[in-house]
């Protein structure tokens, strides 16, 4: 991940998809909130909409949190989470590339499922509901049984809570092989 400041007093974190070292570019494929959220625009939406193609950003760092680096280990790895997680399957599908089978799901608005299941090969990609997790975590309870190696939960984070259970006893895995991180939760701010 990286952070920005894209407020005076507030920083967004976001998952680079491509980084050059040598030239200091970087992509990154962002969700943006305010375009499916009712109310106000975000701090990250805000600070995108000033920005033009070509501008130079600060980005302050490239780091994971400890338990959330992809491991290139031989096995199928579960992926779940929603809009927001789309940059971070991306990045991990094509850095995985043949070395681990990637399976999963992921929620985004119904007019995003086109792109988003191109995107990310191997993954369902279904159509959100009103209620944050709720067709993420119908298609958990849904989905055929399959051996799982390893899990990663992003996103929304009561549904990561709630898939995290879901996952250990369908898939049978320890709790060490979970790695989640949540991006957002309903009534706060700036998580």
């Amino acid at each position: 991940m990286t952070t920005f400041l894209v407020s005076p007093t507030a920083f967004r974190r976001y998952t680079p998809d491509a980084v050059d070292t040598v030239t200091g570019r970087m992509s990154i494929l962002f969700h943006r909130h305010s375009t499916v959220t009712p109310g106000p625009t975000s701090p990250g939406d805000a600070w995108l909409d000033g920005l033009a193609v070509g501008d130079p950003v600060s980005a302050m760092g490239l780091e994971a949190t400890r338990g959330f680096r992809a491991r290139a280990e031989p096995g199928t790895t579960l992926v779940c989470g929603d809009a927001t997680t789309v940059g971070l399957w991306y990045s991990m599908i094509h850095w995985l590339g043949d070395r681990a089978r990637v399976c999963g799901v992921v929620e985004v608005p119904a007019q995003d499922v086109p792109v988003v299941r191109d995107l990310l090969p191997g993954v369902q990609v279904v159509a959100q509901s009103p209620q944050p997790g709720e067709a993420l975590l119908s298609w958990l309870g849904d989905a055929p049984p399959r051996e799982v190696t390893r899990a990663y939960l992003a996103g929304h984070g009561q549904t990561i809570q709630r898939a995290r259970n879901v996952v250990r006893t369908r898939y049978d895995l320890h709790r060490s092989v979970i790695h989640t991180q949540p991006y957002w939760a309903t009534g706060k701010v700036g998580l």
